[in-house]
């Protein structure tokens, strides 16, 4: 990684040098012979001023531009603007940084880093992943923490997708239409209706189907294509003078094959066959393996030891397998799935926008914005991708018993085994469904003002109400079907519950027949099912107030405050639970701290930025504007999962809220004639309370840690000669994290050699023992001592105490606070903790560039008709998917180039564009999510589109 300073260095230089760094792209040059730019005007600060006049590093899109640049939607945004990044998250969510803020969390309680809004409107649940922008007036970013000016607190920054309004008195229509490789269709359109001098509606739509990207090896048939739509109304009114408004309604619905995560990697961890010279056979080997082990990405093309997983291993505790059953080559194709079924992709929106204003004086204007929004995402994915290459063997000898060999041979008749979910098959299979149901609604007022003296506000207030998973239909969870796990059961409740104390029901709903949920009654014991009902009531105060110390010099200082009451609803993981242990699997348990079954956690903070721009006259510059801030963002804390069954201490129930300190610097500055617009940005954060997740016995766990970041920006637009023109945008990011140790779950050992990984032979989660104490053990089954298969009660603590009798003597580790803990050599540990200081955050590359040039011919040989040819080009850094920043977590540098050409006729209202998209087919890893032990330590991979192409051609009336 290049020195951070040497970076700041070399931007300097080459901005100096080449101009060539930008931040937004503004429609270029308005007409021939003019080099000026028609610069976008944005209402970052709730009021109507050119993007170069505002003291916030903001940039934005208008509809031309994003059509230009062809940012389709708001993973696009990342190639056009410094320090951001965007990934798939690993259910039902996706992570937005900006600045290497974003959400690295996994709850359902956890608040974004960056807030996405639609027409000022903070939206919990968005569409941002799915949808693809239309008849948009512009796409705002805001980088830096947010909270004085917008209804929502945001760490990172926000997103701000501002629709066309109607207009008033004019008739106005487009329509558009897209055709391209892999099939691919899309509409778009859209008609302004003026019904009288007053009233005005607008209605556009979008709609995108297309063919899969990657292929189901199994089936045959394409997947990951889509196939969605969006449409939109909007009545505008204005009665009076002083009163105007609008109100919006917009339906978004998708219905696809869509892979919510993408190809498996794994170094497969095989069994060992013996340790300290003592042989290890039979059962003892199944306790050997992690599943996978760690090893850099591009040496992970294989399949994990199934026997390490949950479903695998408890199969052959059942008698149902008698090992690992993924003992083939793994396809290198990264666009290559196996899968027993094709993956089904769901999701759907439903937003109202309300908005009044209404000016109580000349200078003084009341604004209520409210909001109704529900939405809901469904995925069902094969969990493994992967074929067993042997079928279940129902041996002769089931759970040691060879009595036992009746039940099995009528429960499973030929080996199959027949599961109401996932289907009648005599081969290992594991299927999961995530599912997110949410609604929300807010109430906003604002009250600004336009004063001719030298002091102006803005202030506000917001009531916010979100709830999501309130247990109203089945498909509200996280689940895991396994056939095994449903085997197990059906054996238990054919013994009378010998296995698990009781009997367990068994979802008998289903025919096994893909879609899953249309099987599902949530009622089961034989699958995994995770949920987290939650509730947040929230209220702030906010508002800034400007202040001009001079004509060209004003001090702003923002405060907010924010009251978060979060309610989550304790519903424990459910697998193998007996009937009378917990009769009704919909009601909330009681637990230490909730004994009504509901945790509750109240936040409450103040928050706020304090600044100054300048605005000097230099003779070498038309317009500069300089600006400084120290910004204070916030956060709120939130509610861990419930605690893992039997282990009611895995980790805290809360997590704390984050903040980040922000010192700001930036100038923005037109020169060159109005032919140049050249920014500049330098910050440092200290984050404090980061929040991110780990696994903890197939639960996500959040914890707080603290990091400092820095970062420098450089942004520009230029037109040298008439008809061309370069925009480009640079982004240096340097990210650290601090005094934090944690443990690495695909490390235990950390590197020593006097530690050992175990697997649990109850939930199939891995531990630490002391290598001296393994060896004891193993040599007491070489012996006779023992029974052979033994080592299974290392992880569940059968021998810890029992180390004077062994001669075994203690093990001293670091545990999670850096601390140094001593255990005997038999008692199982998590394992050795890693120091984390100066690791990166997750998805912060320390280099983000985009260099876009286009070129526009006026006069062709056809009259009425222009051409322009425009390329771009973007490159991002190295970057690491975890804190470990291990081998296995380098997510590899890579580039994007989009080119197009576009003929133009004017007074005709028409264009054909012709575009090729990441044109050089790079397979790029953007993200990359590591599983729990009991799933076997292997890694899901998310993609970026390969190449496409096609051609639009579009009318305007």
């Amino acid at each position: 990684m290049m020195n951070f300073s040497k970076q700041v260095k070399c931007a300097l230089s080459l901005g100096v040098s080449a101009i060539a760094l930008a931040a937004f792209m503004p429609s270029a040059v308005a007409q021939e012979g003019e080099r000026k730019f028609d610069t976008i005007v944005v209402t970052t600060q709730k009021q109507s001023e050119s993007i170069q006049d505002v003291p916030i590093a903001v940039s934005a899109f208008d509809e031309d531009a994003l059509e230009k640049m062809q940012l389709a939607g708001g993973p696009d945004l990342v190639k056009s603007i410094p320090n951001v990044s965007f990934a798939k998250g690993n259910f039902s969510g996706y992570n937005f940084k900006i600045r290497g803020i974003g959400a690295d969390l996994v709850a359902t309680s956890g608040d974004a880093g960056v807030g996405v809004h639609q027409n000022d409107v903070p939206l919990g649940f968005n569409a941002l992943f799915e949808a693809e922008f239309f008849d948009v007036e512009r796409v705002e970013t805001l980088r830096g923490p947010q909270g004085t000016l917008y209804g929502r607190n945001a760490t990172g920054g926000v997103v701000n997708i501002i629709t066309a309004k109607p207009v008033f008195e004019e008739f106005q229509a487009n329509v558009k239409g897209t055709v391209g490789s892999d099939n691919t269709f899309k509409a778009k359109g859209m008609v302004n209706v003026p019904i009288g001098e007053k009233l005005a509606l607008r209605l556009a739509g979008s709609k995108l189907t297309r063919d899969g990207f990657a292929q189901n090896t199994i089936t045959g048939q394409d997947i990951d294509g889509r196939d969605l739509y969006s449409v939109r109304a909007t009545l505008a009114f204005e009665p009076t003078d002083r009163f105007r408004g609008f109100v919006m309604y917009e339906h978004f619905e998708e219905d696809d094959n869509r892979l919510r995560s993408g190809k498996q990697l794994c170094k497969k961890d095989p069994f060992d066959t013996s340790f300290a010279g003592i042989p290890i056979s039979g059962a003892d080997q199944i306790y050997t393996s992690q599943g996978c082990q760690a090893a850099p990405l591009s040496e992970s093309y294989e399949r994990l030891n199934s026997a390490a997983t949950l479903g695998g291993g408890l199969g052959i505790t059942a008698g149902l397998m008698n090992g690992d059953v993924y003992t083939s080559a793994l396809n290198p194709d990264l666009r290559a799935i196996e899968s027993a079924f094709d993956p089904r992709y769901q999701a759907e929106q439903d937003l109202f926008i309300w908005q009044g204003q209404y000016d109580l004086t000349d200078s003084l204007t009341l604004t209520y914005l409210g909001a109704s929004n529900e939405g809901r995402t469904l995925s069902e994915e094969d969990y493994n991708k992967a074929t067993p290459d042997s079928p279940f063997n129902v041996v002769g000898n089931p759970l040691g018993n060879p009595a036992l060999a009746p039940v099995y041979q009528a429960l499973f008749p030929g080996g199959m085994v027949s599961d109401p979910q996932v289907g009648t098959s005599n081969f290992f299979r594991t299927f999961d469904l995530s599912a997110v149901v949410s609604e929300a609604s807010s109430h906003e007022l604002r009250l600004q003002s336009d004063f001719d003296g030298r002091f102006n506000f803005n202030l506000g207030a917001i009531w916010y109400n979100g709830k999501a998973n309130q247990l109203e239909n089945n498909e509200e969870s996280y689940y895991v079907f396994s056939n095994s796990l449903t085997a197990l059961t059906q054996i238990n409740n054919a013994l009378g519950g010998a296995i698990f104390g009781g009997i367990t029901s068994v979802d008998d709903s289903g025919n096994g027949e893909p879609p899953i949920l249309s099987n599902l009654d949530a009622t089961g014991r034989n699958y995994f099912r995770s949920i987290s009902p939650y509730e947040l009531e929230s209220f702030a105060m906010f508002g800034e107030t400007y202040l001009d110390i001079t004509d060209d010099l004003q001090l702003t200082v923002g405060l907010r405050y924010t009251k978060d009451e979060k309610e989550q609803k304790n519903i424990p993981t459910y697998l193998f639970v007996p009937d009378a242990a917990r009769p009704d699997p919909f009601q909330p348990a009681p637990a230490p701290g909730a004994p009504d079954g509901i945790f509750r956690a109240e936040f409450e903070e103040v928050t706020g930025r304090i600044g100054f721009d300048w605005s000097p006259d230099f003779s070498f510059s038309e317009d500069t504007l300089i600006y400084g801030f120290y910004s204070r963002g916030y956060k709120g804390g939130g509610i861990n999962p419930p605690q893992p069954a039997g282990n009611p201490d895995a980790f805290p129930q809360f997590f704390d809220p984050e903040f980040i300190n922000s010192y700001e610097l930036g100038t923005k500055n037109t020169l060159a004639g109005g032919a140049l617009q050249l920014n500049a940005t330098g910050f440092y954060y200290d984050y404090e309370g980061y929040q991110i997740t780990q696994i903890i016995n197939r639960s996500s766990a959040n914890f707080n840690i603290d990091a400092k970041i820095k970062g420098f920006e450089l942004e520009t637009v230029w037109s040298p000669v008439d008809g061309l023109v370069f925009n480009a945008n640079l982004g240096l990011l340097d990210t650290e994290i601090q005094d934090t140790y944690a443990l690495d779950v695909l490390d235990r050992t950390s590197g020593r050699s006097d530690i050992v990984v175990l697997k649990n032979s109850g939930d199939f989660s891995n531990c630490a023992v002391s290598a001296e104490g393994y060896a004891t053990v193993l040599g007491a089954i070489a012996a006779g001592a023992l029974a052979p298969g033994s080592t299974a009660g290392i992880c569940s603590g059968a021998f810890a105490g029992q180390e004077a009798a062994f001669g075994v003597g203690t093990i001293s580790y670091t545990d999670s606070d850096g601390n140094t803990q001593t255990v005997g050599g038999l008692t199982p540990f998590d394992g050795e903790s890693k120091d984390l200081s100066g690791n990166s955050i997750p998805g912060t590359p320390d280099t983000t560039f985009s260099l876009g040039a286009e070129y526009t011919w006026y006069e062709l040989p056809f009259d009425g008709w222009s051409a322009t040819l425009r390329g771009d080009y973007y490159y991002q850094s190295d970057s690491f998917s975890r804190v470990w920043n291990t081998p296995h977590d380098k997510l590899d540098s890579w580039d994007n180039i989009n080119l197009s050409v576009r003929f133009d006729n004017e007074a005709q209202g028409l264009y054909l564009e012709f575009f090729g998209k990441n044109i050089a087919d790079e397979d790029v890893i953007t993200g990359a999510y590591l599983t729990d032990d009991s799933s076997g330590l292997f890694t899901n991979l998310f993609l970026n589109e390969p190449a496409t192409y096609g051609v639009t051609l579009g009318k305007s009336w």
